[in-house]
Formats: C-alpha cells, structure tokens, sequence
C-alpha cells in the first residue's frame, strides 16, 4: 500500500473475506499475519485489529474526558461502529448518532468485525444515520 510518494508499506495477506464495492467505494475485508483483520477502503487500510483501539480511544477519549458533562456525540463517518463504542463506555453519554454515507460499510463491519462495534447498534443510545454527515449538520 503506497502511504506515500516515498513511503509504503507491505504485509503478508492470509486471505481475503470479504471484496465489495458500493456505491461510494471498494471494500474489502482481509486477514493479514502482521495486524490481524483490516478493513481496506479503495485499496487504503482503514483500521486493524491489532491495533485499531489506539486510535479509536486517541479520537474520543481526549474529548469526552475534557467535556465537563458529555450527553449527545455527533460522529460524522466512524462505519466499522468502533467510535461509537467508545462514546458508548460513557455512562452519561444518553445518544450518539453517527452519520456516515456508506451503508456497505456498515454493513460488511458489522458482519465481518463484530469486535469494533462490541455490539453499539444494540445500544439504546445509538442511533444510525444513513446520509451526507455536513447535510446532517445544515439540518439539524
């Protein structure tokens, strides 16, 4: 995977699970012996499982841990479900709604890495928004 001009990155790929494409991009689940599943979006990785709650704790904690009283989290994009399972350890979070314009994304992510939602789109809490997240926004 080329990160770029100069720099890219190479691992050993097991096997692919899933291969898609959506109405927004290419999809594809592979099992990789370096980081576990990841999730690739037109051919650039996404999130891994070996490492993915680095970053998914590093873009929410910060921010909720710094509100004095975190209640409704807007999440614009987040498909594989993992930032919304962060917000969602926030016992006086009452609703996250995350937008995110891909349902392929979601859909694959929940079937194929149960691990990175841990079960949000059960969540009372959680709602998901199929659409544009700035059109969210402007109509909100």
């Amino acid at each position: 995977e080329a990160v770029t001009r100069n720099f890219s990155t190479r691992v050993s790929l097991r096997t692919v699970l899933h291969n898609s494409k959506s109405d927004f991009q290419q999809i594809q689940i592979i099992d990789t012996d370096q980081w576990g599943t990841v999730l690739v979006l037109d051919g650039k990785t996404q999130s891994a499982q070996a490492d993915e709650f680095v970053y998914h704790e590093c873009l929410v904690h910060p921010s909720l841990l710094l509100h004095p009283n975190p209640r409704t989290v807007l999440i614009g994009g987040g498909g594989e479900l993992a930032t919304a399972r962060e917000c969602l350890r926030y016992p006086g979070v009452e609703r996250v709604v995350m937008v995110d314009i891909d349902p392929g994304v979601v859909d694959v992510s929940v079937q194929h890495l149960p691990q990175w939602s841990a079960g949000v789109q059960d969540d009372a809490r959680f709602e998901l928004v199929i659409g544009d997240a700035y059109e969210y926004l402007e109509n909100c």
